[in-house]
């Protein structure tokens, strides 16, 4: 784009502005804007912007709609002095994102990444959570309330050190944890889905008299046999555990760090819920 011409003359000693008139290279850009600016309304509206950004990105998509539809009626009329040259790079910018943006998503691909609901974590310290029972210091956390109640207790973890937590979630392993250890987690997205990350309770089963409970408790197509423990769940599966809040080591005695545990008072074998991501 290019600033539109002033020319000055002489006419009652004022200066005068000559608008170019539009032409088909002026159309084509204001298009081609316009396109863009559509593609972004109809991503946000139909709500596929869920699987790619957290909703807290919405305002800035709708300005940004705005902001192209004005520069679309803008080089409609003329505003911009458009070139071919310029023009190529326009569209170089403007149509490959529509065309992404209008590309149709895997709902199914969605549900099993996780990218298929948004779930914002309730950070307020006067918001009463459920699942609380405080006369049998017992929490049990739903599956929307997993987000919610990782950042209440990990904020305020000696309030409800030696609860007995009751949560589901997903097992991953990493070389941050021990071999009798593995992370209860769930999917965050921060800003867009290539910072998705996941997160979670790290799950200690060396805890005392809990081998005969967890061996009986956890289904062969669930066990890791490859495990010193054979009642570890295998990673990425589902289950559902009992623990108690405690303070313990996380990894190895040399490569390690304390932190929050729960001891396993037992693991279940669970239904995975497509239940979609957390954001703060």
């Amino acid at each position: 784009m290019t600033a539109t011409k002033v020319a000055a003359s002489p006419v009652n000693g004022a200066t005068r502005h000559q608008h170019a008139q539009p032409n088909a290279i002026d159309r084509i850009e204001g298009l081609a804007l316009f396109a863009f600016a559509v593609a972004i309304a109809a991503f946000v509206a139909s709500g596929r912007y869920i699987s790619f950004v957290t909703p807290r990105t919405v305002p800035y998509l709708v300005f940004a709609a705005i902001v192209l539809l004005i520069l679309a009626l803008a080089a409609w009329f003329g505003v911009f002095n458009c070139t071919k040259a310029s023009l190529i790079r326009i569209l170089v910018v403007a149509v490959l994102p529509t065309l992404l943006l209008s590309l149709p998503i895997d709902s199914a691909s969605s549900a099993t990444t996780g990218t298929n609901r948004a779930i914002a974590i309730n950070s307020s310290q006067s918001a009463k959570l459920p699942g609380l029972n405080a006369a049998t210091k017992t929490i049990t956390i739903r599956n929307d309330d997993f987000g919610s109640w990782f950042d209440r207790i990990d904020r305020h973890a000696d309030q409800y050190l030696g609860y007995t937590i009751i949560v589901e979630g997903s097992v991953t392993r990493d070389s941050s944890v021990n071999s009798s250890q593995f992370s209860l987690s769930r999917m965050l997205m921060t800003c867009c889905v290539l910072d998705m990350t996941p997160f979670g309770f790290v799950v200690d089963t060396s805890a005392t008299g809990t081998s005969a409970n967890r061996t009986s408790a956890i289904s062969a197509s669930t066990s890791d046999t490859a495990s010193p423990s054979a009642a570890m769940p295998k990673g990425n599966a589902w289950v559902k555990v009992t623990g108690t809040l405690a303070r313990g080591r996380i990894g190895t005695a040399s490569h390690g760090y304390n932190g929050l545990i729960l001891k396993t008072q037992s693991i279940h074998a669970a239904h995975e819920t497509s239940n979609g991501y957390f954001y703060r």
